[in-house]
């Protein structure tokens, strides 16, 4: 579209320079100064600012398709509630999804063979891709189908853009409410801790 409106345009203003110009009527000179020289050089100044207006939205967007290297956190959970995890657990028993804002960003990759097992509690480790700069970001962890299984993990400290001092493993954080909003008994909460490193395309 900015190539053909480049074009219509290119017909007038080049009828004008060319008159101010004093290009000669004669033989076509000026005609041929209009469509051989302006319009040509109309479509490629329309196409080029076609680019740069696509170009610069996506260079200053959160898209992490532009960046080499895409931060994610390594995660581990641990829960010591009431509820039983399958001995070979699958991604409908376990599940922990990134939320930003109040919209679900994607699910985490979960290492089922480094689960660990204690008499006190399960540890859950995983990874997640962090996407945008989002300033509000938090962890949905499940168990099964039950919304009172789900339960949110703030993850308060973690900044937009990550830093070196991210890169180390946070303090465990504690669930503050469930999927369906309602209170956790702290004996039922899950824990989350993070440590974010980028990954190299």
């Amino acid at each position: 579209m900015t190539a053909l409106a480049g074009c219509i345009l290119a017909i007038p203003v080049g009828d004008y320079l060319t008159k101010v110009a004093h290009v000669p009527e004669m033989e076509g000179q000026r005609a041929t100064t209009i469509f051989f020289l302006c319009v040509p050089l109309g479509i490629l100044a329309s196409l080029l600012i076609g680019v740069i207006a696509r170009g610069v939205p996506y260079l200053l967007s959160d898209n992490p398709q532009r960046s080499m290297a895409t931060p994610r956190i390594a995660i581990r959970a641990t829960y010591a509630g009431k509820m039983k995890i399958p001995e070979q657990p699958d991604g409908y028993s376990i599940r922990v999804s990134l939320y930003i804002e109040t919209r679900e960003s994607g699910f985490a990759f979960i290492d089922w063979n480094s689960i660990t097992r204690n008499p006190e509690h399960v540890i859950i480790p995983g990874k997640v891709a962090l996407l945008t700069h989002s300033k509000t970001r938090s962890l949905l962890a499940s168990m099964g189908n039950e919304p009172a299984a789900s339960q949110f993990v703030e993850l308060k400290n973690l900044p937009p853009a990550p830093r070196k001092a991210d890169e180390a493993w946070s303090d465990w954080i504690f669930a503050t409410e469930r999927a369906d909003l309602t209170a956790i008994p702290n004996s039922e909460r899950f824990a989350i801790r993070y440590r974010v490193h980028p990954i190299e395309r």
